[in-house]
């Protein structure tokens, strides 16, 4: 038996696409990890599995889909607004993933039959966006935010060729691809952030506004350049070098493009002399995940270290300075300076969520650290289930570490509803990976894997509990890499009863063997509690761009607020589970203290959903000693109290924190 416990942060040499069955024919560098075909993946345990079937069983099969294609293939819309011709891209790749996943026909053959029907609408050009036919001429082929809501009809017609074979899809998508190349290149139009101002004069002009081509102004360009990703994701399936010639010249003219040259300056913040919020005026998290996906895409086939390089630094300096303890991302949906992360208000937006989740998970594939998969984590089994309604099904706009409810839960559907339920749908595809001979476990969801040499079920309750046994049902010659949570102190594992030594956390424990029915690895994560005083606090000040784009200052505090976690679980006091305080909206912050000098004790679920066992801990409200629970932040998507009247949609009846103010005093 081999163990190797360093992490793998290098990219393997290249391989031969035969040799590795890794990359597509045309890339120059193969993935260290290639996820599993979804499929494979079923039987989905514990709290994930019953929010993925809230998704696929209450959400995606009750969506008015068909108000929404009916939207597209009538092609009438002429305004500014985005919001409904984004909903069948990012409907019809959740639908195919969920219903593959599941193995749930009825929501297969519907999400076929409104695949066909857009594909059916498209037009001899190739157009297949909202926009009416006669608002487009050669000198304005599409409407200004046609590129954001076109590239998730891209991406989801490519998972559906590549996860079924789906021929038709492909032709769709190239016919679609035609369309932007015979109308955007050298000498034809451009994605020029402005309506009006040309290179040079746009040179550091702070804009405001919309864009004819690339979105909103005040994006710089970079809502139209983020086609550099489904279309170079296309030519990895193709190999019709127009596609990469096409996306290399997007990703080529950014600088002229926005102004600011802020794709050249990610050099600077991959030295770390400046910020990713210094490249130009107003960064938008989405929209920058999106090209940089993009740009790693590029990575991929060209093999040019200087993108990887690009968006590792980037990665790097959100993480460090920008990422919240949930593992969310984005401020008022941009990246703020230093370390400004406020606790409430339009924080943490979906968008941003699963754009995040998937640009870490192409740096786990890319470069094999497992970082990535610590961070995505993180973001799984806090935010992402935090952001859904526990009876809909819908996710929020935004969900704030300390917030209200159920206001927030009840709107669209938008951007962010159909992000959400897009990422709980790729979910799956975050698990395991492969890499020839090698063997990948990232996520320890328990479910069943049925691979072609490989099959095993992952069981126990985990993040619930840190014991997890794999079993296994068929197996080869295979080196098995298991993540070893950084948060871990004290991992432990056995195989087949004998136990493993030189465990790191932070890193793959690699073995290499070959595996039989009826091996059994026992892994042991224990999960230390603790009490944290959050890092780089301060108050915050709003104040606004032209367009209303919220932005903040910072001003010092002496009072720093405090979290309490269980190993990777973060927790809040939620006033649905705390009615003895008589006040379900109080001012959490203001009103409540929590007595950190021991740590709470653990009282089991007060809930059977609950992702996790919950705690009571010592504190006061108004001055007052009391008895307060902490229950898993995933769960604040239950809005309502059992047994009780529900409160309306719109209502902020129940408040809810992760942060709180700890007692100047010890209680007596």
């Amino acid at each position: 038996m081999k163990i190797i416990k360093k992490p793998l942060l290098a990219f393997t040499a290249i391989l031969t696409f035969a040799q590795a069955g890794l990359a597509a024919p045309h890339d120059e560098v193969t993935l260290i990890e290639k996820p599993v075909k979804i499929s494979g993946i079923s039987g989905i345990q514990g709290f994930i599995g019953d929010r993925m079937s809230l998704n696929r069983n209450t959400y995606l099969k009750n969506f008015p889909i068909d108000r929404y294609v009916d939207f597209v293939v009538n092609r009438k819309h002429t305004a500014w607004d985005w919001t409904s011709a984004e909903q069948h891209g990012k409907w019809i790749e959740s639908a195919y993933l969920s219903a593959l996943q599941s193995g749930d026909k009825e929501l297969l053959a519907k999400a076929k039959k409104e695949l066909y029907r857009i594909i059916n609408s498209q037009e001899p050009s190739g157009y297949l966006g909202a926009t009416a036919k006669d608002y487009r001429s050669k000198k304005r082929p599409i409407r200004g935010m046609d590129p954001y809501e076109l590239y998730f009809v891209f991406h989801a017609f490519e998972t559906v060729y590549e996860e079924t074979g789906d021929k038709t899809a492909l032709k769709a998508v190239e016919k679609l691809a035609d369309y932007f190349l015979d109308n955007f290149g050298p000498g034809k139009n451009e994605f020029w952030a402005s309506k009006t101002l040309r290179s040079p004069e746009n040179k550091g002009k702070v804009l405001s506004g919309q864009s004819d081509f690339a979105g909103h102004s005040v994006h710089y360009a970079w809502e139209g350049t983020l086609l550099c990703d489904p279309v170079a994701r296309l030519y990895e399936i193709t190999g019709k070098k127009k596609y990469l010639d096409w996306s290399k010249w997007v990703v080529g003219n950014i600088d002229k493009w926005g102004g600011w040259d802020a794709f050249s300056r990610l050099d600077s913040v991959a030295d770390g002399k400046l910020g990713v919020d210094k490249l130009q005026p107003y960064v938008h998290s989405h929209t920058f995940h999106m090209n940089f996906m993009g740009f790693l895409r590029l990575y991929r086939i060209t093999g040019d270290k200087s993108l990887l390089r690009k968006v590792e630094g980037a990665w790097n300096d959100i993480a460090n300075r920008q990422m919240y303890i949930t593992g969310g991302v984005s401020v008022a949906e941009h990246y703020e300076h230093d370390f400004v992360k406020p606790l409430s208000g339009n924080i943490i937006e979906t968008c941003a969520t699963m754009s995040w989740m998937l640009l870490t998970q192409m740096l786990l594939q890319l470069t094999g650290d497992t970082k990535y998969a610590d961070a995505m984590e993180r973001l799984m089994i806090n935010h992402v289930f935090a952001a859904q309604d526990a009876e809909k099904g819908s996710c929020r706009y935004h969900t704030a570490p300390n917030g209200v409810k159920p206001a927030g839960y009840f709107h669209g559907p938008d951007c962010c509803t159909a992000s959400g339920h897009r990422i709980i749908s790729l979910l799956p595809t975050f698990f395991y990976a492969e890499s020839g001979k090698e063997f990948y476990i990232n996520q320890y969801v328990g479910s069943h894997y049925d691979g072609r040499d490989m099959k095993f079920d992952i069981e126990g309750n985990y993040p619930a509990d840190g014991n997890i046994t794999i079993n296994f049902r068929q197996g080869t010659d295979k080196e098995l890499n298991l993540r070893i949570p950084a948060w871990c102190k004290n991992p432990t594992a056995r195989l087949n009863g004998k136990n493993i030594s030189g465990i790191e956390p932070g890193s793959y424990l690699k073995i290499n063997r070959r595996w039989t029915k009826g091996d059994r690895l026992e892994l042991s994560f224990p999960m230390e509690e603790r009490w944290i005083m959050r890092e780089h606090h301060a108050d915050y000040e709003k104040y606004y761009l032209k367009d209303g784009e919220i932005m903040y200052r910072e001003k010092p505090t002496q009072n720093i607020p405090c979290a309490f976690l269980r190993g990777p679980v973060v927790y809040c006091v939620d006033m649905v589970w705390n009615p003895q305080l008589h006040n379900d909206d109080c001012d959490i912050l203001k009103d409540i203290r929590f007595d950190i000098s021991s740590l709470p004790a653990s009282i089991g679920k007060v809930d059977p959903t609950m992702m996790a066992g919950c705690f009571k801990a010592k504190g006061t409200y108004k001055g007052n000693p009391v008895d307060l629970i902490l229950t898993p932040f995933a769960n604040i998507g239950q809005w309502w109290r059992n047994g009780e009247a529900k409160p309306q949609p719109w209502a902020d009846s129940f408040s809810y924190g992760i942060w709180t103010y700890p007692m100047k005093k010890k209680l007596k």
